[in-house]
């Protein structure tokens, strides 16, 4: 194991500094293409330097090594006086909600409510401020379609990978998180004692104790919710190239996302695909995705009815009737959750709620819904904007799609409102923020996609002959 760190840590090393001296020259195209090849792995990654050199510190250096890039790009890109980037002094609605959720925020941090450590709110609050600096490098950082063409083609490099691993891990019956030891790694630097069938976690198992993969990625969750940014960035292309070739070439890699899906045998994702199917369907005005999710569905309740076995049949009524053991922990924390919002409406401090950074295990309540944990630590106000800001991100995205904007440029407005829109489901049973890959990306891709309706909108109102004479005559009184 020590070979394969080793071997790690020095190709990390040498990608690591090549990024830092791209964005020393603010071209942040860079930092995008380091979050999505190292956000996925970054567990993995992480559980492998630590069994082969069982170094702490190293550990820990290496795990902030992504903030020093992250942070550093948003102080340069706020401070800094560079000509690709847009100053935006005129704040709109979407922007004022992310101003006051960070404020929220901070000033939880600050205040000495509830019981967790000082340490702990800092850290539960850098990763918070996560959502809102990758918002910003949306609306503030100029990448074009070529940028995100490649950044998405790397994408496709990893799910490749990604695919290949867990269709070995199934072959084998194996997982690679028990290969790395994670046990182990989660042991001496989270303090956490994994348990389960195969001893790796509860996330690894399904109803029955039937194996869950995960592939590359921290956990099955990541993985299946990660899959969506796949599904809509390869249904889009297949809908908009021409070339018969080309189509089939982003079928293929659709299929193999649906086969992670699969084997990371998610509920909760699985019906946020479909759900995002006839999204995207309505965005795209495609609506044959629709006919084929019906026909999809109406095989499933075919082979449901005549021809499942018994375990599947019990599970997915066990699933609807909320009475596996899975849908009553859920059950259980959201009430739990709800009582702690109901009895504390400005809510019970951060580090308090959830599975990210910073939250101390002793102090948990709730945890398996992404608006109550917000709610639980900040109070009702934080899970109102939080929601607002999905609300207003993805409609906005939404309404960019009807524009008359090229369809290269409708390309990140359309994975953007779409995988956000599907993470709704999986949201209300699970920390989603904590997936560092699909969150980020997707929330720089909101603030991108903000930018261009706001654009639009401008383009629009110039071309109405009224509205132009009046936005003439305004400059000239101005002036």
């Amino acid at each position: 194991m020590i070979i394969v760190a080793s071997l790690l840590l020095i190709a990390y090393a040498i990608f690591y500094l090549y990024i830092a001296q791209q964005l020393l020259k603010a071209d942040y195209k860079y930092l995008l293409f380091y979050c999505i090849l190292f956000l996925p792995v970054y567990t993995v990654f992480l559980n492998v330097i630590y069994v082969g050199f069982k170094i702490p510190l190293l550990n820990q250096l290496l795990q902030y090594s992504k903030e020093v890039l992250i942070f550093g790009g948003a102080v340069m890109l706020i401070f800094g006086a560079n000509n690709h980037i847009k100053r935006l002094w005129k704040l709109s609605f979407l922007d004022k909600a992310f101003i006051l959720f960070t404020t929220l925020a901070v000033i939880y941090a600050v205040l000495p409510l509830g019981e967790a450590s000082a340490l702990s709110k800092i850290v539960y609050l850098k990763n918070i401020l996560l959502v809102p600096i990758f918002y910003l490098f949306g609306r503030n950082v100029k990448l074009s379609y070529d940028d995100w063409k490649t950044g998405f083609k790397l994408f496709l490099g990893l799910t490749l990978v990604t695919a290949v691993v867990v269709v070995i891990e199934k072959m084998v019956g194996h997982h690679l998180h028990a290969l790395i030891d994670s046990p182990l790694y989660h042991s001496d630097m989270k303090e956490i004692d994994l348990k389960g069938v195969f001893g790796i976690g509860y996330t690894f198992e399904a109803q029955g104790g039937k194996p869950r993969y995960a592939s590359l990625y921290a956990n099955p969750l990541e993985l299946s919710a990660s899959m969506l940014i796949l599904a809509a960035y390869t249904i889009y292309m297949t809908v908009k190239v021409n070339h018969r070739t080309n189509k089939l070439i982003y079928l293929f890699f659709l299929l193999l996302g649906v086969i992670s899906l699969l084997s990371a045998y998610s509920r909760a994702t699985f019906l946020a695909f479909f759900c995002m199917l006839i999204f995207m369907a309505l965005q795209l005005k495609y609506y044959r995705i629709i006919i084929a999710v019906l026909a999809s569905v109406g095989l499933f309740a075919f082979y449901f009815i005549f021809l499942a076995s018994n375990d599947l049949r019990y599970f997915v009524i066990d699933t609807i009737t909320f009475q596996n053991s899975s849908s009553v922990t859920h059950i259980i924390d959201w009430l739990e959750a709800i009582e702690s919002m109901v009895n504390n409406p400005m809510g019970i401090g951060l580090g308090t709620s959830g599975n990210m950074g910073g939250v101390e295990r002793d102090l948990i309540v709730g945890g398996e819904n992404q608006f109550l944990i917000y709610g639980v630590q900040m109070g009702f106000l934080s899970a109102i904007v939080y929601a607002v800001m999905l609300f207003i991100g993805v409609k906005h995205c939404f309404d960019f799609q009807r524009s008359l904007a090229s369809s290269k440029d409708k390309l990140v407005a359309f994975v953007a409102a779409s995988v956000k829109f599907g993470l709704l489901i999986p949201m209300m049973t699970s920390n989603v923020e904590a997936y560092l890959f699909i969150s980020l990306i997707t929330w720089w891709m909101i603030g991108q996609g903000e930018s261009q309706y706001l654009n639009s909108k401008k383009d629009t109102n110039y071309s109405n002959p009224i509205n132009r004479l009046r936005l003439q005559s305004n400059y000239r009184g101005r002036a």
